[in-house]
């Protein structure tokens, strides 16, 4: 799925939406289909400002601007985004990317809209685990603050009504359109509705698809049709319910599959340690 734990089913294996940084950047291209994240549709930066990119053009390449992960802008220098991001799922260790960038203001990634800022800091939530996909935050400090943008609210420790079965969501990023490699160029987005814990318990319960842990996880999508998801590249992306951020794409089986939703980082467990970095 997503950007790096997403799982590749045909390989029968789990693998982190940050996937994508195991992919040749080669592979980050291609044309943009009318529709998109899996699901969605196309919006702007220019209408959610908080929305942005991680990149590393040294990892990446030059064409998608170096993408590799989204995130959320919290604090005019803080942005949110999924640990898994900044791991290298080789060594199982965090990533080596000196010129890990945040693109501000640029819904198209080939374009030079916005600007590349420079990150001065990295947290990760120390029991973030890359094994079981548990604690999956981490907070990126700015080198240079953006005080005349938008920052998205996060949910509060503890609240759990925006984790209701049922409850509206939306996911943002630029990772694959179709599970088959096709990266967006443009932001998109897609509706995904919560799913109830005990149903993702039943599709997660551990093996080669990964084990559900409602404690520090959410699942959203369309559970028995499949067909809107968040997929590799958008890790570390937002899930906004009610104009807050309450959760991160993490992980999943394949994108967008009927009884695999998205898994997503339960933000309400953590959002005291997270702002405890503001």
């Amino acid at each position: 799925m997503k950007c790096g734990t997403r799982s590749d089913r045909a390989a029968g294996r789990r693998v982190l939406l940050v996937l994508l940084a195991a992919l040749p950047a080669a592979l980050a291209v291609g044309p943009t289909p009318a529709h998109a994240i899996v699901g969605g549709g196309p919006v702007t930066t220019a209408r959610y400002p908080w929305m942005v990119a991680l990149a590393s053009r040294s990892v990446y390449g030059d064409t998608r601007s170096g993408q590799f992960c989204g995130g959320t802008l919290v604090a005019p220098n803080k942005v949110v985004t999924a640990a898994h991001c900044l791991y290298d799922e080789t060594t199982m260790q965090p990533a080596d990317r000196p010129d890990l960038r945040v693109i501000v203001g640029r819904t198209d990634l080939t374009s030079d809209d916005g600007a590349e800022v420079p990150v001065s800091r990295v947290w990760i939530d120390p029991d973030y685990s890359m094994r079981s996909n548990m604690w999956d935050v981490a907070v990126l400090t700015l080198a240079e603050p953006q005080p005349g943008r938008e920052v998205l609210p996060m949910v509060a420790q503890g609240q759990q009504g925006a984790y209701r079965a049922g409850t509206a969501g939306t996911v943002y990023g630029w990772g694959d359109l179709e599970g088959d490699g096709q990266y967006a160029l443009d932001l998109h987005a897609v509706q995904v509705p919560v799913i109830a814990d005990a149903t993702c318990a039943r599709d997660y319960p551990g093996g080669s698809d990964g084990a559900f842990r409602s404690s520090a996880m959410v699942c959203a999508g369309e559970q028995s049709a499949g067909g809107r998801d968040a997929c590799q590249g958008d890790s570390g992306g937002p899930l906004v319910v009610a104009g807050r951020l309450v959760g991160l794409v993490s992980w999943g089986t394949g994108c967008a599959e009927a009884g695999h939703p998205g898994v997503y980082t339960r933000l309400a467990a953590m959002a005291s340690a997270v702002r405890a970095q503001l």
